[in-house]
């Protein structure tokens, strides 16, 4: 996903549209895997803005990973948002925190696309917002079966009257 911009260089204020589909490698995020289903797309455009280089566009993509609760596979899909500025690397200054560098005439906006769709993961990966998960006891999934585990919820600052209960 790279844009050249040679036409854009001298040309303070002009515009250049892009529109990228790639496929890319599978994501590992704190133990969970995340598939691309298929090629990942991001379209916008390019703003010369004397030596600095806007991009603005949308990122969309389809993952296949595990649900948290109840382990069953599931495609989730991610639509983000592109808005970074860039810079020739000579160009740079120790404040320009905000910035990225390039070097030649390409940006490559790889990194940012995928930073934009990571960004789009939810914190909880529910198959379905009625997912009930897997028994504590049997490690059944309650989405496909019901069972006959007697599954006693105790608060755990009270668990320990529990014992004196059974001593009367």
């Amino acid at each position: 996903m790279k844009i050249n911009i040679l036409k854009l260089k001298n040309a303070p204020g002009e515009r250049l549209t892009f529109n990228f589909s790639k496929e890319l490698a599978a994501l590992e995020l704190g133990g969970q895997v995340f598939r691309f289903v298929a090629p990942v797309s991001a379209s916008g455009e390019v703003v010369n803005r004397r030596q600095l280089f806007h991009v603005k566009g949308e990122t969309r993509a389809t993952v296949r990973t595990g649900c948290t609760y109840c382990l069953e596979p599931f495609e989730l899909s991610l639509h983000g948002r592109l808005d970074e500025v860039y810079a020739r690397d000579g160009e740079l200054s120790g404040s320009d925190a905000e910035i990225i560098g390039f070097d030649g005439d390409i940006i490559n906006v790889e990194p940012e696309v995928i930073k934009s769709l990571v960004l789009e993961i939810p914190m909880r990966l529910a198959c379905s917002p009625d997912c009930r998960g897997l028994c504590q006891r049997c490690g059944a999934n309650l989405n496909v079966q019901t069972c006959d585990c007697q599954v006693e919820e105790i608060d755990p600052r009270l668990a320990i009257l529990k014992n004196y209960i059974n001593k009367f």
